[in-house]
């Protein structure tokens, strides 16, 4: 008798924020920094980047941009996907595929960014709100794929390359924060209209 238990879709959860860092309580806002990326990630479908130096709080503005938006927004969902590497950056798509319990994940062979990119894609799922944060690795933001699977920064669907940035979906239910150092590599990623700059404080 075979069972069809495995296959069985999960009940998914409600819209959550998944945010691995906890609200400052002593938050300072800085110049309207905060009204700006409100405003951008409002717009359906946006992208926005916020870039600087090392340590300016450009983490700290994303964290008080989320948790304002659940305050906002409780339907939204929001992820936070570290990008400061390839394999954080894979993994942080495998959590979150736990998290919404997409059907196929367990499956040894199944490309968990694929499928964490398709649920994002279906608007049925809802709106969110992704941050990329720490994006610091040039493979991830590169345009095009490698030949080769082999290749740091890419990926392997259907047996061709693709580039980590091919697993960040364009949809009018959902917008993305960027905090980035490079603007160069800001830049392949957003318009250039789109990229807040965060000044040193006085």
């Amino acid at each position: 008798m075979i069972s069809f238990q495995a296959k069985r879709r999960e009940t998914p959860p409600k819209p959550s924020a998944i945010i691995p860092f906890a609200r400052d309580g002593d938050f300072v806002e800085r110049g309207g920094l905060l009204d700006q990326i409100r405003q951008k990630c409002a717009v359906p479908g946006s992208r926005t980047a916020l870039v600087g130096l090392g340590g300016i709080g450009k983490s700290q503005l994303a964290i008080e941009q989320v948790y304002r938006t659940r305050e906002r927004s409780p339907e939204t969902w929001i992820l936070w996907i570290h990008a400061s590497s390839i394999a954080r950056f894979e993994q942080s798509y495998r959590d979150f595929a736990d998290h919404v319990r997409i059907l196929g994940r367990k499956d040894p062979k199944a490309n968990n960014l694929k499928l964490v990119h398709d649920w994002l894609r279906d608007r049925e799922n809802g709106s969110w709100l992704l941050v990329l944060d720490n994006v610091d690795d040039v493979h991830l933001s590169q345009e095009t794929g490698s030949a080769d699977p082999g290749v740091q920064g890419t990926s392997v669907d259907n047996g061709i390359a693709q580039p980590m940035s091919a697993y960040l979906p364009h949809t009018q239910h959902g917008s993305i924060l960027i905090t980035c150092r490079n603007e160069g590599i800001a830049r392949k990623l957003v318009e250039k209209r789109d990229i807040i700059v965060a000044e040193p404080m006085a």
